[in-house]
């Protein structure tokens, strides 16, 4: 597998809020950590494509201007709100990674959502 950076879109199996199962899905990874003596770890958002009027909307969610870009096949939003950190051996394919626009939006949200940590 190629190496895996920030920003670049992954395919994992993220886990359902409730912890009861997981779904294969596009995340973004946000921080790649690097514990001693343990494979590498990736702390990843949650990326759907469900924009639909009657689907719940968080206020940090990031809809990307260049899905295709990011090898994602339909518009898609990141949700920055849901997050989870995974080992390398979750990651099934990266897909690609966010243009520089969708780059700059995520960082925007990001800090707006934990602005009151920094």
């Amino acid at each position: 597998m190629k190496s895996i950076t920030i920003f670049d879109v992954v395919l994992v199996p993220f886990p359902f809020a409730d912890l009861k199962a997981a779904k294969q899905r596009p995340c973004l990874v946000l921080a790649k950590v690097s514990p001693q003596r343990l494979e590498d770890h990736f702390i990843v958002a949650m990326i759907t494509s469900q924009l639909g009027e009657q689907s719940l909307r968080f206020p940090s969610d990031v809809l990307l201007k260049q899905h295709d870009g990011a090898g994602l096949p339909k518009p898609s939003l990141v949700r920055l709100s849901k997050v989870v950190t995974l080992e390398t051996a979750l990651i099934r394919k990266k897909l690609g990674s966010l243009q520089s626009l969708d780059r700059r939006l995520v960082r925007q949200q990001f800090r707006f959502l934990f602005s009151e940590l920094v």
